[in-house]
């Protein structure tokens, strides 16, 4: 028994709809086989269970596209009976020769799809008895079709009898099976290649995600870089995060993309969502928002939400959100893609949280430190948290990166700390130091620089410490360095140094005003100060100056009077 048994293939835009929704072979195996056939004069159709025309070789020759064809889709012009027998086929029937066509030879089998009949392959060729007869001359006139015209387009096809096209008939039942059989493969592999891809962009951003988990990076500038990039992956419409549960890095919530929320609101959603991801500790996906009992408010600006937590063991620190797919609702593949990165992002936000604990428990071990060097001499209180202020600044205006700005003010609150070593009476005497005090004073950048030698934390800015009293033209101490010889940070905080020692008062005199001490910054450029930074130096402007001042003055008076 003949028949084609065929594996399911995914249905696709090419295959031809058909009543009832029967199955097809895909369109595009049709057309493969229809070309294969053709040169040997054979015209491929498929048939409906009905018997109706679901596909024909739109490529065939004339002979079967104004005559044979028109039989089968017009079968009350031409009275041939075929459709009663395709209906009789059924998913056991074998390959049939029909003969009810004036002049042509059918052979036909059913497609088979699941056990059911999906359809009749039908091939179709010139009979060997092809004559201009009379029933042949009937049909023409019933179609309109000249029979002398349609007798020269059959002398250019070969002619078959039953075995002939029999055999054809099976090499076709071979290849459709053969062919379904690869296309079937085909989709899976280009579904397979699909997934490959997906899950290869989805491991690259997890690990281009993992690559910017620097302990000391802001939160807000990874958690920006990583929506950004979820935007793109996901292709959503927009990407927010909400770290308020983190206490120690908390910041105000924010979305990025094309989502745009009214004034407030998104301090709204993002309470919400934390009440929500505190309760639950799970992924929450919504794909129809308007029905949601206490996020339906977003439906006025969105559709559809996908929240993650950011959680580590039981406590959540935050929650990434995902606002509208733009090729359709939000899946699980999302939710795990989606949690994947949060957990990532939870370890770096731990972490991060922890680097910033320990960071302030450092400054607040330097400032006490500090403190403790300012209260041996009362005319220079406060004078470390100035320089490093005004170094800060300095170092903003030269355009050196944040990490750097960040070592070079924690290298001008400890630059003074060598002063430990030096003599009380010497540093309290009022009045000029003689030499040999003088002497005594130099030693502190080495006291200093020995005292922070063996703290691997701050071991970058021991030559701020060491060399802040270094001068550009190579006049200074300890080690008389010149030029760029000197480091950066001992080029700035050397600026500085000196700038809050002249608007400071002092036992043997009284400070310069802000504009006689910028006059001696510049007079100085080159010689002792580095000529570049004293022009950046100088574009701070008096104003900023001051006003650095005076918060410094300000948050000074509050912590005594606190």
């Amino acid at each position: 028994m003949s028949q084609v048994q065929v594996v399911p293939t995914h249905a696709t835009a090419s295959n031809a709809a058909q009543p009832g929704g029967a199955p097809q072979v895909p369109h595009a195996v049709l057309e493969n086989l229809a070309a294969r056939f053709r040169p040997a004069g054979l015209f491929l159709l498929m048939l409906r269970p009905d018997g109706s025309v679901a596909y024909h070789d739109g490529s065939a020759g004339t002979f079967f596209t104004r005559y044979v064809l028109p039989m089968l889709q017009y079968p009350e012009r031409a009275d041939t009976g075929l459709r009663g027998q395709a209906q009789q086929l059924n998913a056991s029937s074998t390959v049939g020769i029909w003969d009810a066509l004036p002049g042509v030879l059918l052979a036909a089998f059913p497609y088979v799809e699941k056990r059911q009949l999906g359809g009749i392959l039908v091939l179709g060729a010139k009979n060997a008895s092809f004559r201009l007869n009379e029933d042949v001359i009937r049909v023409c006139g019933r179609l309109g079709v000249d029979g002398v015209w349609l007798s020269q387009q059959a002398d250019q096809l070969p002619a078959y009898a039953d075995e002939a096209i029999q055999r054809q008939a099976r090499m076709l039942l071979a290849m459709v099976r053969d062919q379904v059989r690869l296309t079937g493969m085909e989709t899976e592999i280009e579904s397979l290649s699909g997934q490959l891809a997906d899950t290869y962009e989805e491991l690259s951003l997890i690990y281009q995600i993992s690559g910017g988990m620097r302990v000391n990076r802001r939160a807000g500038d990874f958690f920006k870089q990583a929506c950004l990039d979820v935007l793109d992956v996901m292709n959503i419409r927009g990407m927010g995060v909400s770290l308020r549960g983190a206490e120690s890095m908390k910041h105000d919530p924010v979305i990025y993309g094309q989502v745009a929320l009214p004034p407030g609101q998104i301090f709204r959603l993002s309470d919400n969502l934390m009440a929500i991801m505190q309760e639950r500790k799970a992924p929450l996906l919504i794909n129809e928002l308007a029905k949601d009992p206490m996020l339906g408010w977003m439906s006025e600006h969105a559709r559809s939400l996908l929240v993650v937590p950011l959680q580590r063991q039981d406590k959540v620190l935050g929650c990434l959100f995902a606002i509208d797919k733009h090729d359709g609702e939000f899946n699980s593949v999302d939710s795990k893609l989606l949690a994947s990165i949060s957990n990532e992002s939870a370890i770096y936000l731990e972490n991060a949280i922890l680097f910033e604990d320990v960071h302030r428990l450092m400054m607040g071990i330097i400032r006490s430190l500090t403190s403790a060097i300012d209260a041996k001499d009362a005319y220079t209180c406060g004078h470390s948290e100035r320089v490093a202020l005004i170094s800060r600044t300095l170092a903003k205006e030269a355009g050196l990166p944040e990490a750097d700005v960040d070592r070079i003010y924690m290298g001008g609150l400890l630059h003074d700390v060598g002063k430990i070593g030096v003599p009380e009476v010497v540093l309290q005497k009022a009045g000029r130091l003689t030499p040999e005090e003088f002497e005594q004073m130099k030693k502190h950048p080495q006291i200093g620089a020995h005292i922070l030698a063996d703290l691997k934390q701050v071991a970058d800015i021991v030559p701020g410490v060491l060399h802040h009293h270094e001068r550009f033209d190579g006049k200074g101490y300890p080690y008389g360095l010149s030029g760029e010889q000197i480091p950066i940070m001992g080029r700035i905080i050397c600026l500085a140094d000196c700038f809050d020692a002249m608007t400071s008062n002092r036992t043997y005199r009284k400070a310069l005003p802000l504009e006689v001490a910028l006059a001696e910054i510049r007079r100085c450029g080159g010689t002792q100060f580095d000529p570049r930074l004293t022009e950046f130096f100088l574009n701070i402007g008096i104003d900023r100056l001051r006003c650095i001042l005076r918060d410094h003055q300000s948050t000074a008076e509050s912590a005594k009077a606190a």
